[in-house]
């Protein structure tokens, strides 16, 4: 056994509280933690016994070449430090709370006039997110109802450059500050009540929404009161009003959990607003940390668990600074318990049944073969700069992370989804083995595309099983003639491709945000005498590409960079005939 870092390390670490790094070849953490004395912890990572008992222990001393550590004030200081560290770089063994699909977060942004939209991530942007929530429909439908109620726009438009009002303004669904001059007091009064409803404040949408109803129906203005009815029925279906025992206005977390799975519903007001499913090897305390320290989840004023567990002072500390008012234990009796075991049984069930959810892929998509090898294939766009794609490896139905790749298509200077689809299948194919299954992200016309590159490579349908998602209503397409499958959002087959379908976009959209740190990178603008940074960033960011600069008027170029002379320049270098 080679060990990668040597005992040596630790000699002139002290006994004093703080956090540890391991670091790779690259300087990267791979793993992080704290202690309340340095050299004592770090000490057992250099016992043989422990290495021998504890596989974790052995990987992180075997993969790792440096050590850092920073010194704390207190153990309290080095645990809210462990956290942010291992929230900033997530380190691959501290990584132990695993979704069993991507969340989405409802984020409203910090501008003049903010915005309302769905983000996968809490680091798209400054501003108050909301969430996780249980899936992406669900947001979007979240979303519209808000927007029919208080008309907050959700589009990235400059609010500095008036422009054409868009769909959901000749709606009604927006106040298009965008197009015309909105009293800010109000555009303000109506984000805030948006805000009071994400924070649980159901019931005052719905009575509003009750009393519109009433009032256009007064005015036999039909059409509006339908309107009003129908966004009811919706909020009705998306938040579901539980017993008695939640009529409360209290913010509950109830945590159900049976190894590996750890099921959490939260309750707002008596609703039930999203239910998550993580996996997890270890202990509730361990799920607390990761869920409410390291992921920096909101905190309710209620925990409910299923059993008495110990919980660390720090943890405790943690919670009770950020809102917990009572962490306890429910009784088997109880309704919220019932409630919840039902609930986790089913996730247990699910997480179980893997390999019949794959049986009865091959029968529902009558495919040719137990889809036990799939890959999914998502293309993704910045701004028209860059056209990137992912390709996710799915292993008996459970994500492959080795099997990942990234592939940058730079022949495309403008989107065109269909030819990058066709170029990345025969990227992939003509030097690797087919999966049983290729999903791509997409309608109809992406996954003709896909089959299409297959055919150039002398493959055909009879070789291997094509699918798609079509993201307006989660429809299944098929290649050809194939008619769309429509299946109900909780059947196990459509939640396993929707699962595929979220882990290639989140693995595009990471790879984007790796490019979007070098989209200021050499151009022909570098070319043009008067441009430098500044007036390539103001160029970059109102038109997106170097083609849209080029179409856009000469006088339009001037204000943006506050200069004719070199607006004209500029033409001349891209190449105006």
């Amino acid at each position: 056994m080679i060990l990668m870092i040597k005992r040596d390390v630790i000699k002139k670490v002290p006994r004093k509280p703080g956090v540890y790094i391991f670091k790779n070849s690259k300087g990267q953490p791979i793993y992080v933690g704290k202690a309340k004395n340095l050299k004592s912890r770090l000490s057992s990572y250099f016992n043989p016994s422990n290495q021998l008992k504890y596989e974790k222990v052995l990987s992180i001393i075997k993969n790792a070449e440096y050590l850092d550590y920073l010194l704390a004030s207190s153990e309290d200081e080095a645990f809210i430090l462990e956290a942010n560290m291992i929230y900033t770089h997530k380190p691959k063994y501290n990584i132990l709370l695993k979704d069993t699909r991507v969340y989405p977060y409802i984020l409203i942004t910090d501008e003049k006039y903010p915005t309302i939209k769905y983000v996968r991530t809490k680091k798209e942007a400054k501003g108050k997110y909301f969430g996780p929530y249980p899936n992406v429909r669900f947001v979007k439908d979240v979303i519209e109802v808000l927007q029919r109620v208080y008309k907050v726009r959700s589009c990235d438009r400059n609010m500095d450059k008036k422009s054409k009002p868009c769909f959901l303004y000749h709606l009604g669904m927006c106040y298009g500050p965008c197009y015309k001059d909105v009293d800010l007091k109000l555009y303000r009064d109506s984000v805030n009540e948006v805000l009071e409803f994400l924070n649980g404040r159901v019931e005052k949408v719905k009575s509003y929404l009750e009393k519109a109803m009433k009032e256009y129906s007064d005015i036999l203005n039909f059409e509006k009161a339908a309107q009003m009815r129908d966004t009811h029925k919706k909020l009705d279906k998306l938040f579901v009003k539980l017993g008695v025992e939640f009529k409360t206005n209290r913010n509950i977390d109830v945590i159900m959990y049976e190894e590996p799975i750890f099921l959490l519903l939260k309750i707002r007001s008596g609703y039930m607003v999203s239910k998550l499913t993580f996996t997890l090897d270890s202990t509730l305390e361990e799920f607390l940390h990761q869920f409410y320290v390291v992921r920096k989840n909101e905190v309710p004023s209620n925990i409910y668990t299923m059993y008495d567990e110990e919980i660390s002072p720090q943890i405790q500390s943690y919670l009770k600074k950020n809102g917990m008012k009572s962490m306890m234990k429910m009784s088997r009796n109880s309704t919220i318990f019932k409630f919840g075991f039902k609930n986790l049984d089913d996730e247990i069930k699910r997480y179980t049944d893997l390999g019949n959810t794959l049986k009865q892929a091959k029968d529902i998509l009558n495919l040719k073969k137990v889809p036990k090898k799939i890959e999914g294939i998502d293309i993704s766009h910045l701004q028209g700069l860059y056209t990137v794609a992912s390709l996710v490896n799915f292993e008996d139905g459970k994500p492959n992370k080795e099997g990942y790749r990234r592939y940058r298509l730079d022949e495309f200077k403008e989107p065109n989804d269909f030819e990058s689809i066709r170029t990345v299948v025969r990227r992939r194919y003509k030097k690797h083995d087919l999966p049983d299954l290729l999903f791509i992200d997409g309608g109809k016309g992406q996954v003709n595309s896909a089959v299409q590159a297959l055919e150039e490579l002398g493959y055909d349908l009879k070789d291997v099983d094509v699918v798609g998602i079509a993201k307006e209503d989660e429809r299944v397409v098929f290649p050809g003639e194939m008619p769309d499958l429509h299946l109900n959002l909780d059947n196990p087959v459509l939640r396993l491709l929707i699962f595929v379908r979220d882990e290639t976009h989140r693995f595009a959209i990471g790879f984007n945000r790796q490019l979007r740190s070098k989209r200021y990178e050499k151009t022909k603008l570098d070319e043009v005498p008067g441009i430098g940074p500044k007036r390539k960033k103001q160029l970059i960011n109102e038109y997106g590409s170097l083609n849209n600069i080029l179409k856009a008027p000469t006088e339009e170029i001037a204000k943006v960079i506050n200069s004719e002379k070199v607006a004209k320049k500029i033409k001349q270098v891209l190449g105006e005939k």
